[in-house]
């Protein structure tokens, strides 16, 4: 039985439906602004996560991904002494708890992120949505769905497989 109690949800009634407070989220990893980049790289390692908050009294005010490690630092003869609000994407986009799997996909998907975080009620960082989260609770709460997917998103199979 799922979350909100229907034993026969649908994938597209649980991503109208189910609330990002029923994943198993995890505390978002963080620092506070003006960390170093070493410094941030190291947590990132140790926790082995693929991105941090950067924070100001507890507030979301940027984001560092994996992704701005390859596109903003490799290659590009950066000091690990510098700051990592520099490279940061600064206000992230948020939602709550309270939001549904369908607006964390329609976000990731239309902006193509990977990572969303989530404030509580009064701003505060309360959690971190990744794309893994979400295609884990597919995973776990539909698996003929995700079993009967074709190679391909876009292929249909005429007709059915066997004898």
């Amino acid at each position: 039985m799922l979350a909100t109690g229907k034993a026969q949800m649908t994938v597209e009634e649980a991503l109208r439906d189910e609330r990002l407070a029923s994943l198993p989220l995890s505390a978002p990893v963080w620092v506070p602004r003006g960390t170093s980049l070493r410094e941030t790289l190291r947590l990132m390692r140790e926790q082995g996560v693929g991105c941090v908050l950067v924070c100001e009294d507890d507030r979301p005010v940027g984001i560092f991904t994996e992704r701005d490690v390859l596109n903003k630092l490799i290659g590009s003869g950066v000091s690990e002494s510098e700051a990592v609000d520099r490279f940061m994407t600064a206000d992230p986009a948020c939602l709550t708890p309270r939001h549904t799997l369908g607006d964390a996909v329609r976000m990731m998907t239309g902006h193509g992120y990977r990572h969303i975080p989530l404030l509580d009620e009064r701003g505060r960082r309360s959690g971190l949505v990744a794309a893994r989260d979400i295609v884990n609770y597919i995973a776990e709460h539909f698996p003929a769905e995700v079993v009967n997917l074709p190679p391909r998103l876009h292929q249909m199979f005429n007709t059915p497989e066997g004898g």
